[in-house]
């Protein structure tokens, strides 16, 4: 097949896709925030392990979690990376999100969670079961807004650490969330986003995963849904942080398209997406601390 007849087949099959997601978003409404059934206790956990361990991972060496107050943005159908904080000394939790996913969550389910996680001291896992246990805890918060402000909805508090997982890709705005993580960060506060790039439908991400970019914004909004990807590179996130003040950012890519794609993979993007540097980046961390001396600011190699 020729690269021009590959691009026609990608983007008629990538509409295709746009199509179907943009229905049934109108038949079910935001359900899903990420592949495991909420029924698989056993695959939540598994699954928020292997988040946690990430967020930890791009946290700077050493970083001590006691006594910290925590606030993490849109977590899902769960709270679990919470009482993973706790269970490491963090003094407080918070979430915040648009959809109310996770208020159902069983109290019993992070026993279970904190019986799999063996690190830190006993006691702090031992309080922060007994946190989430109890009902209203402040030290165990969770608020939901569809309009998403973020410093209204982090009810008076601030933060030592601001984070979230596959997040912020969603946000119509990345620039307001920032601005208003940045009202609730404290001085010296730290932030970690994992953020995923690529086209989301699961079968056209194996095929075409810049696929998303190959559509003019007129296009691409016809098919407007709560939670579709915004589309925002690297430079955009790096950009938007640096201009609300925090320092040291950077954003550290994870994976990168695989090589037998490449090519194909950057032909026939929209015009906003041609010839960037970062197009081959599928997901990574982005890092900063809010404020602090100035440092390297950039895309990571």
């Amino acid at each position: 097949m020729t690269p021009t007849l590959r691009n026609l087949e990608m983007t008629i099959l990538g509409l295709g896709f746009l199509g179907l997601a943009w229905g049934k978003s109108k038949l079910n409404g935001y359900t899903t925030p990420n592949r495991v059934a909420k029924s698989d206790e056993e695959g939540k956990i598994d699954y928020l392990l292997d988040i946690f361990a990430s967020l930890r991972r791009f946290l700077p060496p050493k970083f001590d979690l006691r006594g910290r107050d925590v606030l993490e943005l849109s977590p899902g159908a769960s709270r679990g990376n919470g009482v993973l904080f706790l269970g490491l000394g963090a003094h407080s939790y918070h979430a915040i999100d648009a959809f109310d996913l996770a208020g159902d969550e069983a109290p019993a389910f992070y026993d279970k969670l904190l019986h799999r996680f063996a690190e830190g001291r006993a006691a702090d896992r031992d309080r922060a079961g007994s946190i989430a246990r109890s009902a209203g805890a402040r030290e165990f918060g969770y608020a939901v807004g569809r309009d998403f402000d973020i410093p209204r909805l982090a009810q008076g508090r601030s933060f030592d650490l601001i984070v979230s997982c596959a997040a912020f890709e969603h946000y119509d705005n990345p620039a307001a969330a920032i601005a208003g993580l940045t009202q609730v960060a404290r001085p010296g506060c730290r932030t970690v986003h994992i953020i995923d790039l690529q086209t989301h439908t699961r079968w056209i991400r194996e095929h075409d995963p810049n696929n998303i970019y190959r559509y003019p914004e007129a296009i691409y909004r016809l098919f407007r849904f709560p939670g579709q990807p915004n589309r925002q590179r690297p430079a955009d996130y790096v950009r938007n942080f640096s201009a609300e003040g925090w320092s040291d950012v950077c954003f550290m890519p994870s994976r990168l398209i695989a090589p037998p794609l490449r090519e194909a993979s950057l032909r026939g993007l929209a015009a906003p997406f041609t010839g960037r540097g970062d197009m081959l980046v599928l997901d990574g961390a982005l890092t900063a601390r809010y404020p602090g001396p100035g440092g390297d600011r950039g895309i990571a190699s």
